[in-house]
């Protein structure tokens, strides 16, 4: 399963990390679009996005700084996802929240 990642843009940064929501149809204007994260044969969709998560913290895909580029190419300033990131797969949409996942309304 293919799950797309965005994160929340700077300016959008303490919004989401105090729990603001963002709004499906506005996901641009508040997140950028990251990279795809793959899970294979995951028990069921809370499982999946932990595994995204999980997946998402630097110290698994960048332990020596290898997404550093391309975190700097998207005028993002976090590595590791974080409460108020967004997590999309066919066309569902989940944030991140203080514990586990929040599905958004599309």
């Amino acid at each position: 399963m293919i799950f797309r990642v965005h994160y929340m843009k700077p300016d959008w940064f303490r919004n989401g990390i105090c729990g603001m929501k963002p709004v499906v149809a506005e996901l641009g204007v508040t997140h950028i679009y990251l990279r795809d994260v793959t899970v294979k044969r995951p028990n069921n969709t809370e499982d999946a996005l932990e595994n995204v998560f999980y997946q998402s913290q630097g110290e698994y895909w960048s332990p020596n700084g290898e997404a550093r580029g391309l975190i700097q190419s998207k005028g993002l300033g976090h590595t590791s996802m974080s409460v108020g990131d967004v997590i999309e797969h066919e066309g569902r949409f989940w944030v991140a929240a203080t514990f586990g996942f929040e599905e958004l309304a599309a």
